[in-house]
């Protein structure tokens, strides 16, 4: 088992930890847990046996599984970071009108008076 292996071993154990502590803490449902043990356990699986994703990488013309899960990976990343832009775009927008709706209440109270 070479140095890499380890180090993904470690840290593919040390995230499933950190989703089932977030779930006894209610901050991942149930739903939300499963997909991360089954994301994090794929990639101590693959790991642990990866010459088992040879059919796969000989398929698409890729030479080692390393450099397809790298692919993954990267594809994984981009779209992470884009659901998280639009999230956040989501978010500020509401922050925004519920300022704006706080500041014209204030504003008329402030009027009224």
């Amino acid at each position: 088992m070479t140095n890499i292996q380890i180090i993904a071993l470690v840290f593919g154990f040390f995230m499933a930890y950190l989703s089932f502590l977030h779930y006894k803490r209610k901050t991942l449902s149930r739903y939300q847990f499963v997909l991360w043990e089954m994301l994090w356990f794929g990639l101590i699986a693959a790991t642990i046996l990866p010459d088992r994703f040879n059919f796969v990488t000989e398929r698409l013309g890729i030479i080692r599984a390393f450099d397809l899960f790298s692919i993954i990976a990267f594809v994984i990343v981009l779209f992470l970071s884009f659901y998280n832009y639009l999230a956040v775009t989501k978010l500020n927008k509401r922050l925004e009108n519920k300022v704006r709706e706080k500041t014209l209440e204030q504003f008329n109270q402030i009027i009224n008076k």
